[in-house]
């Protein structure tokens, strides 16, 4: 399970809205600081708190549960893959067929271009309708609430 620290900001039936640092593998590199990527981040006027939905496990007490509470959330591995292989190998590959079908037909390079775009955007059409979303298709879970000593060591 990937994991990451939050604070709860709101509770609902059944789920809760936490609040999560955004971090960058920037933090983390050698070359940070000669990197451009680096540099527009760090300049960025983009919030660094993300808000995330997610639901609570039945592992967790939930009468620990409440707002401003540091928690650990977690997405199981197999969700992951699932998602990634979903959101980026089925319109790459709908689109490569539709380029090598249209090839095999005798399009020409506008048209296979302009069917390249077309079959890659009804690919991400597709895998959302399908998918319902991505709080379907990922779901966040609550693993644990975290007490005084775990907080000050993540």
């Amino acid at each position: 399970m990937v994991e990451e620290q939050g604070r709860i900001v709101a509770l609902e039936d059944g789920y809760v809205w936490v609040e999560t640092q955004r971090q960058s593998s920037c933090s983390s590199c050698g070359v940070r600081e000669g990197c451009g990527q680096h540099l527009s981040e760090k300049y960025s006027n983009k919030s660094a708190l993300s808000y995330i939905k997610a639901t609570v496990s039945s592992d967790v007490d939930e009468s620990l549960l409440k707002a401003g509470a540091s928690i650990m959330v977690g997405v199981p591995e197999s969700a992951l893959l699932k998602a990634s292989f979903l959101m980026y190998l089925v319109p790459l590959f709908l689109m490569l067929f539709v380029c090598w079908f249209g090839s095999l037909i005798g399009m020409s390079e506008a048209q296979l271009s302009l069917s390249a775009i077309v079959s890659l955007m009804v690919g991400f059409v597709w895998v959302k309708a399908r998918s319902g979303g991505s709080d379907k298709l990922c779901r966040v879970v609550v693993t644990r609430v975290l007490s005084q000593s775990e907080k000050q060591s993540a």
